[in-house]
């Protein structure tokens, strides 16, 4: 089956894209945690599940916050590989803004498009920054 301009090309396109943004975060965080405390959980008969759940995921989870912000940021405005990859059958919102300008010369639509994108990539950042506080992201745990 042909996979090119379609939804699945898309999202493997952007998951190959902006994969890297996850990993790197990711793989800070899991690599500053004290590998007493996979020990520990070993120690108190923890199987590979439980340790993974009740260790590693909490002390990861601002890894998992940081990159999530890093790769829905830039994928929010994604344009070029949306574009060519979904051949203009799907519909990212970048596109839409840019087909507002340049199809129809609706600046007004345009702008309150953009608008929105700001405003939900805004509250998904406080969001974020109430899961997780700002400095623990930094921080060596």
């Amino acid at each position: 089956t042909e996979i090119l301009f379609t939804q699945s090309a898309v999202v493997l396109g952007m998951v190959y894209a902006f994969l890297p943004f996850m990993v790197l975060p990711l793989y800070a965080s899991i690599e500053r945690i004290d590998t007493s405390l996979i020990e520990a959980s070993r120690d108190l008969y923890g199987n590979a599940r439980q340790t993974f759940t009740s260790v590693i995921f909490p002390l990861s989870l601002p890894g998992v916050v940081a990159g999530s912000i890093l790769v829905f940021v830039p994928s929010a405005g994604a344009y070029v590989t949306p574009a060519i990859l979904g051949g203009g059958k799907v519909i990212m919102a970048a596109m839409k803004i840019s087909s507002n300008i340049e199809l129809y010369f609706s600046w007004g639509a345009a702008s309150a498009l953009g608008v929105v994108l700001l405003v939900v990539t805004l509250i998904i950042l406080f969001l974020a920054s109430k899961l997780v506080s700002i400095e623990k992201l930094g921080s060596r745990s």
